[in-house]
Formats: structure tokens, C-alpha cells, sequence
């Protein structure tokens, strides 16, 4: 273990015949990876698991994922991130790094971080996907916890995602949320909501159309809130979500995944978890 992390996950999958196979399970520290989780599809699905049931301040944590070439892999964290608090003033982080080779599939869905009053975190996902490869990663931000349950205690929230494409910068996000200095009621912030989720899929193959019928299987579903999809200037479109329940956020959020699982990818239905809906 690099002595420097607190919790470490190393994970690795090829294709070999007609399926994917884990080829590497390395954790140490607070981390760990569960075993194979069955999917309608057989394709192998595993969660990533922090140890504490949540990070304390000043832990630091590494996920590394590779997928060869050809390989589809289903990874998602078990919960939550939840950061507690930071009385000190020290900063809790991870860091994520993916490589997604020719042809490969990766689906990555991180769950959304839920800071506690005085929390500081800081996350940087990178990933490198190679031509042909696509990517379905979701993350997302909480108004956080508190004792008086009043929301937006916590201190300071930094989510940075970067993704290159056959070795081209194509989205580059940096999610700064800093309620001790912003009011998070104004527009361009949360804007009276409390749960924000994302997500980004990456595809080569990616057309307008998609964002036209994704919108037409999303607006006939009863949610409270906002949302956006947009297309990124090359290889992909991004869903954006306003809401004041991570429940119907959820919802909207796994509606738009297996809109493209199913509608573009042609594979079965896909659900996590029983409070998934």
C-alpha cells in the first residue's frame, strides 16, 4: 500500500471469448471490493467499499480502474460518500483514475457525496478512454448533515472531472461549492434545492437524436425539480440534475442511464439497488 493513502482499490478487467474477467483485485487500508454481484446481462458488477462507512477528515483514498480492450465492467460505490466532520481544518480526498481501452465499456457510478456541518473534500475523477471506448459516470452533492438538520453546513466541496478521449481533452468539470461564502439559494447555485446528481457518458457513436429521445422518455416521468441534457462539443452528452429528494433525483438518473443502456446499447434493464426507484 502507498503509505501516503488510507484506503486504496486497484481493479482490472479483459475480455476473454465471450466475456469479461476480473484480472486484478488489489485493496489495502480502509477499502475494500466486493465479490461479483450477478447482472441480467453477466456482465461483471462489483461495489467498491469503504471500511468506516464513511471518510474522516484528513483520510485520503485512490481507486484505480482499467478495463482492456473489448472489456464492459459495472463498478459503483456502496453507499454514499460521507464526509464527516473537519473541526481541524484538514481536508479529506480521493482521487479516481480510469483507463478505458479500444473498444471497452465501463460503467462507473460513484454515488453522491453527503458532507457533515464543517466537512472539506476534495475528489478529482480522471479518465483516459481510448478510441472506441465509452463511459457512463455519474457523481453527485447533498445539502449535507447537520444535528439541527439545517442545511448547507458543512465547509467546502470540490468535485474536478476530467476525460480525455483518444488522447483529447472532451469534458472538463470542476464543481466548487463553498456555503460559507456563497448563499446556495441563488440562482446558478442550488437554487432552493438540496440534491444534485450528474451524468456524463462518453460514446463515439453519439448523435443529437439521443439527447431529443432521452428528453421524450424523461418528460414523461412526475419529478420535482430540474434537469438538462446537453450535448459536449465531441463524443457525448451530460445529464443534469436539481431536486429536493435524492429519491426523485434518482429516479430521473437511472431513467436516462438505462434509456441508453437499453434504447442505444441494446442491454437489459439495470438496477443497483432496491431503493433504486
Amino acid at each position: 500500500m502507498n503509505r501516503s493513502y488510507d484506503g486504496v482499490s486497484d481493479i482490472a478487467f479483459e475480455k476473454r471469448g465471450d466475456r469479461t474477467v476480473l484480472t486484478n483485485r488489489y485493496r489495502s487500508g480502509n477499502s475494500r471490493i466486493s465479490a461479483q454481484i450477478p447482472t441480467k446481462d453477466n456482465t461483471p458488477l462489483y461495489f467498491l467499499v469503504a471500511t468506516g462507512g464513511g471518510f474522516i477528515e484528513g483520510e485520503r483514498y485512490y481507486n484505480v480502474v482499467t478495463l482492456e480492450k473489448d472489456a464492459h465492467a459495472i463498478l459503483t460505490t456502496q453507499t454514499p460518500n460521507y464526509i464527516y466532520k473537519c473541526p481541524n481544518g484538514k481536508t479529506t480526498s480521493q482521487l479516481n483514475e480510469v483507463m478505458v481501452k479500444e473498444n471497452a465499456f465501463l460503467e462507473y457510478y460513484i454515488d453522491e457525496v453527503i458532507p457533515y456541518e464543517d466537512a472539506i473534500y476534495y475528489q478529482k475523477t480522471f479518465a483516459d478512454i481510448k478510441k472506441g471506448g465509452s463511459l457512463i459516470l455519474t457523481d453527485g452533492l447533498t445539502a449535507g448533515w447537520s444535528k439541527s438538520d439545517t442545511p448547507f453546513l458543512y465547509n467546502k466541496v470540490d468535485l474536478k472531472t476530467k476525460i480525455l478521449y483518444d488522447d483529447e481533452l472532451v469534458f472538463n468539470d470542476y464543481l466548487i461549492v463553498d456555503p460559507r461564502q456563497e448563499d446556495m439559494s441563488e440562482l446558478g447555485l442550488f437554487e432552493g434545492y438540496t440534491n444534485f446528481n450528474s451524468v456524463v457518458i462518453i460514446d463515439e457513436n453519439f448523435c443529437t437524436d439521443w439527447i431529443k429521445r432521452s428528453k421524450e422518455a424523461l418528460d414523461t416521468k412526475d419529478f420535482e425539480g430540474i434537469y438538462g441534457i446537453t450535448a459536449l462539443e465531441k463524443y457525448g452528452f451530460v445529464l443534469r440534475i436539481l431536486g429536493r429528494s435524492s429519491h426523485n433525483n434518482l429516479g430521473i438518473m437511472w431513467d436516462f442511464i438505462n434509456f441508453y443502456r437499453e434504447d442505444i446499447r441494446g442491454l437489459k434493464h439495470l438496477e443497483l439497488r432496491k431503493n433504486q426507484r
